[in-house]
Formats: structure tokens, sequence, C-alpha cells
């Protein structure tokens, strides 16, 4: 698992949060150093400053096709809880979220993706 956050703090209790379960977690702090990675699920902030759907969607449609994983987003975008369907995502989670509720997401995420694959 790929966890892709900027902020630094996010990114750590993310981290944690993950490996505390048992996942390997591997983590950077942007998509552009994201080279020759391989796991189930990429989790990852929507890097929209300021937000728009369409560099949203982009940005993830990239990733889906660079990637077969997985894709979990947080984001404290406000429009991407109103635009969560039209992301090609997994999942959308709302900052701040519970880290439990990620835990179970990304490992849902985790088994569909293996499954589909399989």
């Amino acid at each position: 698992m790929l966890v892709v956050e900027s902020d630094d703090a996010v990114r750590a209790a993310v981290v944690e949060a993950l490996r505390d379960s048992g996942i390997l977690v591997e983590a950077i702090d942007g998509a552009d150093r994201i080279n020759g990675w391989r796991g189930d699920v990429i989790v990852t902030d929507t890097f929209a400053s300021p937000y728009n759907i369409e560099s949203v969607v982009t940005y993830l449609t990239e990733l889906r096709s660079r990637y077969t994983a997985g894709l979990v987003v947080l984001t404290g975008h406000n429009g991407a809880a109103v635009d969560a369907a039209q992301l090609p995502a997994d999942a959308v989670l709302m900052k701040p979220f519970d880290l439990d509720e990620l835990v179970n997401v990304v490992a849902a995420v985790a088994r569909d993706r293996r499954q589909h694959t399989a």
C-alpha cells in the first residue's frame, strides 16, 4: 500500500494507523514521486488547490492508467464530498476522518482488488 499525502502530520498518522493494523505501507509526499511502485491500494490526497473537479478527475484517472491499485482519496475539500460519485476512486474519505474507518476502507479495497485480479 502506498500513502501519497503532502501534509506531514496526516501522512504520519495514516501510516501509523495502517502499520498498526498490520498493513505494509510505503509513504511519499507527492504523486510526482511515484515510480515503479507495485501494490494493492494507493491512499492519496486530491492535490487540488483550489479544488477543481476536472483536475482531480485527471489526476485520479492518470493514477488508474498507470497502476492497477485501488484508490482511496483523502480530502479536506468540501467539493469532493459533493463530487464523490464522479471521482474515479474506490472510496472517498473527508478530513478529518476516523483512522479506524480508514483502516477498514483500505482493507476492503485491497480485498476487492485481489479478488478482481485473481
